[in-house]
């Protein structure tokens, strides 16, 4: 059985992987994005027969159990070579070593995988094994679309229904995406995402400021509900909208919230994961150019988003 998915949110990747473990099979669940297998993870916590980590961290973990070890270069080319294609290998060479082999290969986030993941990813395949490759290429933030191709010849199932946002916000992402609009929603009421420009990062901290008021004293929400996003993170020092955090206790980790705290990290670190609400702050023009940043950014929303960019982002 081999089955792509086309689609968002709520596509059963972990009803999926919980099924055929029940089955007795051996099931590998792997994604890119490390905070998403994070999420993953915790969902699926003690069904035997499943492992469940993103690509990187599974060449790592194979890697290190067949002795060959994962040994990251320090020079930012020798790096980027090392993730983007040298990994692939390694993998390749550990699963031989190991003999590790899955009956169920399932893939989120797939149009962020490379040729080369794939053939390696393949090789982890038992004899007449599954794999279902889930992919969405409207949040393809880490890979240029164009330059994706799936893993093996089929026509995609498509699920055209937005199971995560209200429609307003599903619509607005849509917007910001360049992207076609779904055709349902299980959410159809809501309130409209807003808006605010700004001269400078300086003004959006108090913008950011004060819509944390009003949506923590004023509405009563509770902050572990609510999650900032921003295309760079929040303690560069160009980002100065960062000044209007100063009334909230932040939680560096975006995959598990804490009482009393506010999530805060980069859009492509939330990828794959949602919240009640969301702040998308410190969008410049370098943003505005990245309709995949603003609507993987902008689709991480339930209930309600916020939009905080400056004059001439193109928001």
């Amino acid at each position: 059985m081999r089955l792509l998915v086309e689609g968002g949110a709520g596509s059963g990747k972990t009803m999926l992987a919980r099924a055929h473990a029940a089955q007795g099979k051996s099931v590998l669940l792997t994604c890119f994005n490390r905070a998403l297998a994070s999420h993953l993870s915790a969902q699926l916590d003690g069904v035997p027969g499943l492992t469940v980590c993103n690509f990187h961290e599974l060449v790592k973990l194979l890697a290190e159990q067949s002795g060959l070890g994962f040994n990251v270069p320090t020079d930012d080319a020798a790096r980027r070579q090392f993730f983007n294609e040298d990994c692939a290998e390694l993998l390749l060479n550990a699963a031989e070593l190991l003999g590790l082999r899955f009956d169920t290969l399932i893939v989120d986030e797939a149009a962020d995988f490379s040729p080369t993941w794939w053939v390696a990813l393949e090789t982890l395949g038992a004899p007449d094994f599954a794999w279902y490759c889930f992919f969405d290429r409207r949040q393809s933030v880490f890979r240029a679309q164009a330059q994706w191709e799936p893993p093996f010849a089929a026509e995609p199932l498509v699920l055209e229904a937005n199971l995560r946002n209200a429609r307003p916000i599903g619509e607005r992402a849509a917007l910001l995406g360049q992207c076609v609009v779904p055709t349902e929603f299980r959410v159809e009421h809501g309130p409209a995402p807003q808006t605010q420009l700004s001269r400078d990062f300086a003004e959006m901290a108090g913008q950011l400021r004060q819509v944390l008021r009003t949506l923590l004293k004023r509405d009563g929400l509770r902050p572990e509900q609510v999650v900032i996003l921003a295309p760079y993170r929040h303690t560069n020092a160009t980002s100065g909208w960062a000044a209007g955090l100063d009334e909230v206790v932040v939680n560096l980790d975006v995959v598990h919230a804490v009482p009393g705290q506010v999530r805060i990290g980069t859009i492509q670190g939330f990828k794959g994961l949602e919240a009640d609400v969301v702040i998308v702050a410190g969008l410049d023009r370098k943003a505005g150019q990245h309709p995949e940043w603003l609507y993987v950014g902008a689709s991480r929303a339930r209930a309600a988003l916020f939009l905080l960019a400056l004059e001439g982002a193109g928001i």
